[in-house]
């Protein structure tokens, strides 16, 4: 028999509140969400019909966060890269800048 370290995990979880433990392997997480999802990608084929619709229910909707995380962050970029091209031309006295079509 090999002596192998029981792993320990960090979780953070906000005062007064209890760990969501997994009742396959033990781990601690923050809360139910992490739960399902830990519980289906790690315990697939112990999971019972409901379970696994949770599963999927709470993937769809971590996907759709992570989607509408991206697009605000490509919006972000869009806009500081616009931002930064226009305070380029302008201390470079670029002759195409925005600032020379304005008439004064």
């Amino acid at each position: 028999m090999t002596d192998r370290p029981t792993p320990t995990y960090e979780t953070d979880v906000p005062p007064g509140e209890s760990t969501a433990e997994c009742p396959h392997c033990g781990r601690p997480l923050e809360s139910d969400r992490l739960l399902v999802l830990h519980e289906g990608i790690d315990h697939w084929e112990r999971l019972d019909d409901e379970r696994r619709e949770e599963f999927r229910e709470a993937y769809r909707r971590e996907n759709d966060d992570l989607r509408t995380f991206r697009l605000k962050t490509l919006g972000l970029l869009v806009i500081v890269y616009f931002a930064f091209l226009f305070v380029y031309s302008v201390q470079t006295e670029d002759p195409y800048s925005v600032l020379t079509l304005v008439p004064i």
